[in-house]
């Protein structure tokens, strides 16, 4: 009864850091002076993203008014998703080397639990949370494809892990060479993933794709 406890009270620690760092700044301002909108927009005036014209760039970044937003004015959820995995299997990784290290059954079955809600974001964030691009300039096209390769490598590697240390905590009881094999493949996952988030950064912050729908297929959500 003691482990079980243990083991949630460990798990509900690690949620609620990875939920805490992801709505750090949720509603609240960061207390930086508001920059005007045209001077927002006037360096990317200034040359093409890509190939693109950044007029369209300028028109779907443009203000349209002091209203709520729900959900239904993103124009893809990925963004809202990805951050998820990306937390999870990271800490996930750690905690399997300090569980291997330690061995402290607790802290496998937590770094299990995180990979488990790991496997599950990238895999919706590569799913049904995907977003769908159109007309795409090749520069950044191929960082795309660069995106979606360590994507899926991540989606491999985390549901490989996820698999055999499934095998490896309820049958074979934590076997040691197991776990180390594992925490070797859940860190190649955690690499992957960031890597991936790197990518998708480039895509977003330099290329401004998915800003405002921007580069996006609006028929999907």
């Amino acid at each position: 009864m003691k482990s079980i406890s243990k083991v949630f009270f460990l798990l509900t620690c690690m949620l609620l850091l990875t939920g805490s760092s992801l709505f750090a700044h949720n509603g609240k301002k960061h207390g930086k002076a508001k920059i005007d909108s045209a001077q927002a927009v006037a360096p990317a005036s200034q040359h093409q993203h890509g190939g693109h014209d950044s007029t369209a760039m300028q028109a779907a970044m443009s203000p349209d008014g002091d209203h709520q937003h729900g959900l239904s004015e993103f124009p893809t959820l990925h963004p809202l998703v990805v951050h998820f995995p990306i937390v999870l299997l990271i800490i996930a990784a750690l905690l399997q080397w300090v569980g291997l290290l330690v061995y402290k059954k607790e802290i496998t079955i937590v770094a299990w639990a995180l990979l488990l809600l790991g496997f599950i974001g990238a895999y919706a964030s590569s799913t049904w949370f995907h977003a769908h691009t159109s007309q795409l300039a090749p520069a950044i096209q191929a960082v795309l494809e660069e995106h979606e390769k360590y994507a899926s490598y991540t989606q491999w590697l985390s549901g490989i892990a996820l698999l055999v240390q499934s095998v490896n905590l309820f049958f074979l009881k934590r076997n040691v060479w197991v776990n180390a094999s594992m925490a070797i493949v859940m860190s190649a996952a955690a690499f992957f993933v960031a890597y991936t988030g790197h990518h998708g950064a480039e895509l977003v912050h330099k290329h401004g794709v998915g800003a405002k729908g921007y580069l996006l297929e609006q028929h999907h959500h």
